[in-house]
């Protein structure tokens, strides 16, 4: 980025880097224009790359105090590659295939993407994107964490917005504050930020009747080949299984469930070892579109993106892909009314609006 890094010290609040190009007026930084993203996740890191490219002063938040490896699964990237095109530099969106489950698979193999029945091994429906990339979500996450200064810890519990409609300050548990002209939140599927804007309980998520079971195992060479053996390949494939409303963290249990599937994955589950650690999730969703889930974006000052704004049961990928969309559609929204922070309430309201 063409630009330098001003510490800014807010009165009550620690030292931020907060990312100022170059051609901003000074009075721009004095009178606080910057955005704020609040959570460090696949949509928040996006977005801060967008900003970043496009010169816009930013600041970003997350509440881990720090990057946590101790749980990942793989998500799928497909229509929301374009969107990331073009909002994180090429040289880091190079490292993309290295952020794969197997990086060792050509994206050119990825194609199409099979949904099989696990019960069956019948072919459901098979999906013809141009690209997919299967990822781990930790890789993924680290290679947008590139070139960004994240603050970590920072745990959001209020927000408050002037009386003239030009500024919001995001308030912090540890006593500090920061001022910005838009906050945009990207704090996942249990977003405080949403709580604030719709209520607690408006934004309480809605539990389904579908649930996930994340299992983490290691395999012989032997076992290993079976399970990547042709037609097969687990890595690119997505199964088809019952609604489950039980519980499922006990990995015996989880074992006799998954002998209702077809191999590969009966046996995968087979070759668990009875002592394997199992995560399991109910899957949740909330809809932004019902009329007690719409929030007032005062003034184009705060709106939600990402899991923050729609959580849904992830098939397909569509969590990631909207996230990328998310991401991009406000990037877009910022850039057409920032004019380098020389920009009217009016207009921010409307393009935060429009988003």
């Amino acid at each position: 980025m063409n630009g330098t890094e001003e510490r800014t010290k807010h009165e009550g609040a620690e030292s931020s880097t907060t990312h100022v190009p170059l051609n901003t007026p000074q009075s721009a930084i004095s009178g606080h224009i910057k955005v704020i993203i609040i959570g460090a996740g696949s949509a928040g890191l996006a977005l801060a790359h967008g900003l970043k490219k496009a010169g816009i002063p930013f600041v970003i938040f997350e509440k881990e105090e720090e990057l946590s490896l101790k749980r990942s699964w793989s998500i799928a990237l497909h229509w929301g590659y374009e969107p990331l095109q073009y909002l994180v530099p090429a040289d880091i969106l190079a490292g993309l295939e290295q952020a794969q489950v197997d990086p060792h698979i050509s994206i050119t193999e990825n194609a199409p993407l099979p949904m099989i029945n696990g019960e069956n091994g019948a072919l459901i429906a098979e999906l013809q994107p141009s690209k997919v990339y299967r990822l781990r979500r930790d890789k993924f996450r680290a290679l947008l964490l590139q070139g960004l200064d994240v603050h970590w810890g920072k745990s959001l519990c209020n927000i408050i917005h002037s009386s003239a409609g030009e500024h919001v300050t995001a308030k912090f548990t540890d006593g500090t504050e920061l001022i910005g002209s838009l906050l945009v939140a990207t704090d996942g599927p249990h977003s405080t930020i949403r709580t604030l804007l719709v209520g607690e309980q408006a934004a309480k998520v809605t539990p389904t009747d579908f649930a996930s079971t994340i299992c983490y195992t290691q395999h012989t060479r032997e076992h290993a080949l079976f399970l990547r053996a042709h037609p097969h390949h687990p890595l690119y494939q997505n199964h088809a299984t019952m609604s489950i409303n039980e519980p499922c963290e006990n990995t015996l249990h989880q074992k006799e469930l998954a002998r209702r599937f077809v191999d590969p994955w009966r046996s995968v589950f087979e070759w668990m070892p009875p002592d394997q650690e199992v995560w399991y999730s109910k899957l949740r969703n909330w809809d932004p579109i019902l009329l007690e889930h719409q929030w007032d974006n005062r003034e184009g000052r705060v709106t939600l993106a990402g899991d923050a704004a729609h959580p849904m049961a992830f098939q397909r990928g569509q969590g990631l892909n909207h996230a990328m969309k998310d991401a991009y559609t406000a990037c877009k929204a910022i850039e057409s009314f920032w004019n380098r922070g020389n920009f009217t309430i009016e207009d921010r309201a409307a393009a935060i609006q429009a988003y």
